[in-house]
């Protein structure tokens, strides 16, 4: 057999939590059919460097809005078999040889599925487009769908889900949009991330990075991940992220190790979450935090889950470290984010240490910390409880995306149900919740408002790409030879008229 499977790899900045979700996916896939897996990915030779899996370049579609509905046609005509819908050298037709000999497409989790990273969703509508010309099987693993979404993509989405065999949502909101799309529970299944087993518990030592180089931990310690600001809401929280950190090694005595998910593999100081734990760590003042660099997914994942507290703004470290019954405590930075931290947390019923933004500010974040710390060994306990059933569930879903593939049946995915919940009673607590409905109003609406601006720039830019267009054509026409030889004929027979008194 042979599957293949889609996710946001070889980026140019690598990034940790999306290709642990595409490799996880492939090894859930060759462990059940002893397939052969196809990546796809921005960059092949990297992805098959570090995976030693078949890699083959991605559908690629262009940022502007605009331009993303036309290129989604020319994609639909080549699978239908016009080869002039396209340049010769565009990825389409290899992808599109690749469906052709393939037993199934999948396209693994992610938050992409928004207006916000258009250009991903139309890349994963249009292999499913393709998947659908030819007749193969498409299953859609752990996403989030919006919050925010435009009414075009959001046709868009509905038209690759309707297709897809089966679609799993990893968010209670995402599972209740999908709904509203018209998925019915048949084909609609609430899951996990699908890297939330990357790293098996127990497993941490196959994977774990060595390198005295880079000073790694071989004691207890705090995991940290912060990535940039968000950066269409213009926040300011790394500064104080660094103040925040002193304090947690103060309460705990550990040390802090910042591990970053996006940057060049291996390197520090290049952007990314290098820039942002550079920022946090300036900020501190204890001298006992320590700045790591990009490691590849599994040795990433790993390191977090060796850990005995997690703090992070990002998704990923979140996902490892409940799934290995690791305390986490979550700070979003904007809707988008909260719509997912929260959703991840509340997978596993500890969603009251997921915090809006806001709660940095007045200490909320501070006191949920403290609080993880006094309660780690509840809140361990109370994760490795509920392990057993959310791993049934998600081996029950893998099962049955097999299933899709193989045509074998089996029964359909049961998904997750409600878990019970660890709660807090405190100030800062009660605070978060009450932050969350007006942080997620305004986040959300800012961001529903830059892409409408996004929208409506990408669509003056395309007139005026084609009103110069026009005016280019008309220059090329007035200047050529057939137009002067036309108009000299026209001013002769014109002066031919005034002589002859307008007589032909």
């Amino acid at each position: 057999m042979k599957i293949l499977v889609q996710g946001d790899l070889g980026q140019v900045a690598y990034h940790v939590g999306d290709e642990a979700m595409a490799i996880a996916a492939a090894d859930e896939l060759r462990a059940r059919l002893q397939a052969g897996i196809v990546l796809l990915t921005r960059d092949p030779g990297q992805t098959k460097e570090l995976y030693g899996t078949d890699a083959i370049d991605t559908l690629v579609f262009p940022w502007p809005p605009a331009e993303r509905s036309n290129h989604l046609d020319l994609v639909r005509r080549a699978a239908r078999g016009d080869r002039t819908a396209l340049p010769a050298q565009d990825s389409v037709w290899r992808v599109i040889d690749e469906v052709k000999s393939a037993d199934g497409v999948l396209i693994a989790g992610g938050g992409n599925m928004n207006s916000l990273y258009g250009w991903l969703l139309y890349e994963r509508a249009a292999l499913g487009l393709i998947a659908k010309e030819l007749g193969k099987p498409l299953v859609v693993s752990g996403q989030t769908f919006g919050p925010t979404l435009l009414p075009q993509d959001q046709q868009v989405l509905h038209e690759l889900l309707d297709y897809a065999a089966l679609v799993g949502a990893r968010e209670a909101s995402s599972y209740a949009l999908g709904f509203q799309m018209g998925l019915g529970s048949e084909k609609l299944t609430r899951v996990l991330d699908d890297a939330s087993f990357l790293v098996p518990p127990g497993s941490e030592d196959e994977h774990h990075p060595a390198g005295e180089e880079f000073e790694f931990p071989t004691g207890p310690f705090i995991a940290a991940t912060f990535g940039p600001e968000s950066w269409r809401d213009g926040t300011r929280s790394l500064a104080k992220l660094g103040e925040v950190l002193d304090r947690a090694v103060e309460l705990t005595g550990l040390p802090v190790y910042l591990i970053p998910h996006v940057g060049p593999l291996g390197e520090e100081g290049l952007g990314g979450d290098h820039e942002s734990h550079e920022t946090v760590l300036a900020h501190s003042q204890s001298g006992r935090v320590r700045v790591c660099p990009v490691l590849p997914a599994p040795a990433a994942a790993a390191l977090t889950v060796a850990a005995e507290l997690v703090l992070t703004n990002r998704y990923h470290p979140a996902v490892f470290g409940l799934a290995a019954g690791v305390p986490v405590v979550a700070l979003a930075n904007d809707s988008y984010s909260d719509v997912r931290l929260h959703g991840a947390m509340g997978n596993w019923g500890v969603q009251d240490w997921a915090l809006p933004l806001s709660s940095l500010a007045i200490g909320g974040f501070d006191l949920a910390i403290a609080e993880a710390w006094t309660r780690r060994v509840e809140i361990r306990e109370h994760l490795e409880s509920l392990r057993p059933q959310i791993r049934a569930v998600h081996e029950n879903w893998w099962d049955a995306v097999a299933s899709i593939f193989s045509a074998t049946g089996v029964e359909a995915a049961k998904g997750l149900g409600d878990v019970v919940t660890l709660e807090s009673d405190s100030e800062w607590a009660k605070q978060a919740k009450q932050q969350r409905v007006q942080f997620r109003a305004l986040s959300g609406g800012i961001a529903s408002l830059w892409t409408e601006w996004d929208d409506v720039r990408s669509q003056r830019d395309l007139l005026l790409h084609e009103r110069n267009e026009a005016l280019h054509e008309k220059e090329r026409i007035l200047g050529s030879r057939s137009f002067r030889a036309a108009s000299l004929l026209r001013r002769g027979a014109s002066v031919l008229r005034r002589v002859s008194g307008g007589r032909r």
